[in-house]
């Protein structure tokens, strides 16, 4: 049988170039031809790339984590309490525990949310007393000060230093029959127009006997009027604020915010 030459005097020709050399000189490339050596080219790697596995598909049900059924206290422990069975809210009403709010609370359920509201609340201790979710009702009278003359008293305190949080709503009741003479203002100032002050405007409403009035009729109708209220929303970066008296000095004190 005949066979290829395969001697050291065999001869061939490039495949490339066409040129003749010795058969044991050509060299074979990656893609089967047969090359001098000036012709000869390796493979490129990047006729090999690498093998990328393919991005993650989202599933197309997917479903949001479920929420456990959770117990919801809304006074002292085994007692007021409601069950929310998750995703599916009901509807209830349970008294408060007595010892710390009075009153009740609705809990109504829509299709998104649950939503809570208080009616009646008074709380059993502290400065200020809830009057809704974001309220603060602080109750203003007047009595004598420690060393002579009137001042402010705040729930019961006298001239205490009252730290109001930026964004919330707070109410200065001002019903008492002790306070018609003392005209209740705040201002940036220490102690307001008695130092040269102002007062203080950002967020403040004036109410006289239930209805919302300007600061004018504020201070013109205050001594006569059944009821008064100064309400402030505190506006975020507001400054250090000074409750006080317009007509008499000395019976306020600081409000940080």
């Amino acid at each position: 049988m005949s066979a290829f030459a395969t001697g050291k005097h065999a001869i061939a020709i490039c495949d490339r170039c066409g040129q003749q050399y010795k058969f044991q000189r050509l060299k074979k490339e990656w893609n089967g031809l047969y090359v001098c050596p000036e012709c000869y080219e390796p493979k490129h790697p990047q006729l090999d790339p690498p093998h990328h596995n393919a991005d993650a598909q989202a599933l197309p049900w997917s479903r949001p984590a479920r929420e456990e059924p959770m117990t919801v206290f809304v006074g002292a422990p085994g007692d007021s309490a409601f069950t929310s069975t998750g995703m599916q809210p009901s509807n209830e009403i349970r008294d408060l525990n007595p010892a710390l709010l009075i009153n009740s609370v609705n809990i109504i359920a829509d299709d998104t949310d649950v939503i809570a509201t208080a009616t009646g609340l008074v709380s059993s201790s502290g400065i200020g007393q809830a009057t809704g979710v974001g309220d603060t009702v602080y109750t203003v009278t007047v009595g004598s000060k420690g060393g002579g003359g009137n001042a402010f008293y705040i729930d019961g305190v006298e001239r205490p230093t009252l730290s109001l949080t930026e964004g919330d709503t707070y109410v200065f009741n001002l019903d008492s029959g002790t306070v018609p003479s003392h005209p209740f203002y705040l201002s940036t100032t220490d102690d307001g127009n008695h130092n040269g002050g102002s007062p203080y405007s950002t967020g403040v409403i004036y109410r006289i006997n239930g209805s919302d009035v300007s600061e004018s009729d504020y201070t013109s109708n205050y001594a006569s009027a059944s009821s008064r209220e100064l309400q402030i929303t505190v506006a975020i970066g507001a400054p250090t604020l000074y409750y006080y008296c317009s007509v008499h000095s000395g019976m306020g004190n600081i409000i940080s915010t």
